[in-house]
């Protein structure tokens, strides 16, 4: 009798945990990037899509080696955005996508999506490509070939540095790169940073140079040989000359303040932005060198007006998920009049690291 009644109480304990699992709901799915899975990746469910979702999701599940995740939720809808944030070799990147056919309606169990295709934010020019216009070239520092660096295209000559580059390519370890355009006339540059960064400030020891024969001129569906482009380590010298004229000159107006994050704590190399343009787009006017150890900056004019300024932990290519991005919010819209020959003091801005 006692057997019987033990054996009672397991059953009706495996009838109860069965009961338990088959209430349960949720998602499961896969990511991928370049067709193959994508382990160790974030993906994140919001109650609510773009704008209006907050900040921190409602749940988060990180995917397994064959890039899949399956997570648990209560029965609603829910809109997903994969995440991962590549780190090693000294090369970063971030990959991101948001699920196109949000939302995701859960109700009993779990629904399946379909495979989620990630990509790398910021490494898509905006330069039109008619698949058969080409060309080609090979990057070398004193006869070596340079691995890895990355060649910039601009549709514009003036100045070749900034974001005003219209799409860019890495070079493979022998240092050849393929750019694909269409008919046009576009001047070339390439840097390549010590950290293996694409953007940024260059800094001395990493190396630097425009194309000999810029610009090149394409013709539709030709596939143009590049001329031999040797680049040069930049020196502390010339870093110091570039600093000392152009967008960083010392002059007798500024705009002064500090740099913290949601703690309040400071925020070195952090770069600021000055525009003319309320928008804020394209190239900045003037730009403050990095913020030092005390979060703190000077932006340098060259006479007063109206201000709109920013601020972001890289300058140059398009904003990307994981770098540091704030405003100056003394106004609505970011602006603030500037006296001539006069140091402004613009107070604490806010960055926060975004995605």
């Amino acid at each position: 009798m006692f057997v019987l009644r033990r054996f009672s109480i397991l059953f009706l304990l495996i009838l109860l945990l069965q009961g338990c699992s088959s209430d349960e709901s949720g998602i499961e799915g896969a990511l991928l990037f370049n067709q193959q899975p994508l382990g160790q990746s974030r993906v994140e469910f919001y109650l609510k899509s773009g704008t209006e979702r907050s900040s921190s999701p409602f749940s988060v599940a990180t995917t397994d080696l064959k890039g899949e995740f399956h997570a648990v939720l209560p029965p609603g809808n829910y809109y997903l955005v994969a995440k991962k944030k590549e780190q090693g070799g000294g090369v970063n990147r971030m990959l991101m996508a948001e699920y196109p056919l949000n939302p995701v309606r859960v109700e009993k169990g779990f629904s399946q999506i379909e495979p989620l295709q990630v990509r790398e934010v910021g490494f898509e020019g905006a330069i039109h490509s008619d698949g058969k216009t080409l060309a080609q070239g090979q990057l070398s520092l004193a006869g070596s070939a340079v691995a890895d660096a990355f060649v910039y295209v601009y549709s514009q000559g003036e100045g070749l540095t900034g974001p005003a580059y219209g799409l860019v390519v890495q070079a493979d370890e022998q240092g050849h790169f393929e750019l694909a355009l269409s008919a046009g006339r576009y001047w070339l540059a390439a840097r390549k940073r010590s950290d293996g960064s694409r953007a940024g400030d260059p800094k001395p020891g990493d190396l630097n140079g425009e194309y000999p024969g810029n610009p090149i001129i394409l013709k539709a569906g030709e596939q143009l040989k590049l001329l031999d482009w040797n680049l040069k380590p930049i020196t502390a010298a010339g870093r110091d000359r570039r600093l000392s004229k152009g967008k960083f000159t010392q002059t007798s107006t500024w705009l002064s303040g500090k740099v913290v994050d949601e703690e309040h704590r400071p925020v070195t190399g952090i770069y600021l932005f000055a525009y003319r343009d309320n928008r804020m787009i394209g190239k900045p006017n003037f730009i403050s060198a990095p913020t030092d150890k005390n979060g703190e900056f000077k932006i340098y004019l060259e006479d007063g007006g109206e201000f709109f300024v920013g601020a972001r932990s890289t300058f140059g290519g398009p904003l990307e998920p994981g770098e540091w991005v704030g405003t100056y919010d003394g106004r609505p819209d970011h602006g603030i009049d500037v006296v001539p020959k006069r140091a402004t003091e613009l107070g604490d801005i806010l960055v926060r690291e975004v995605w």
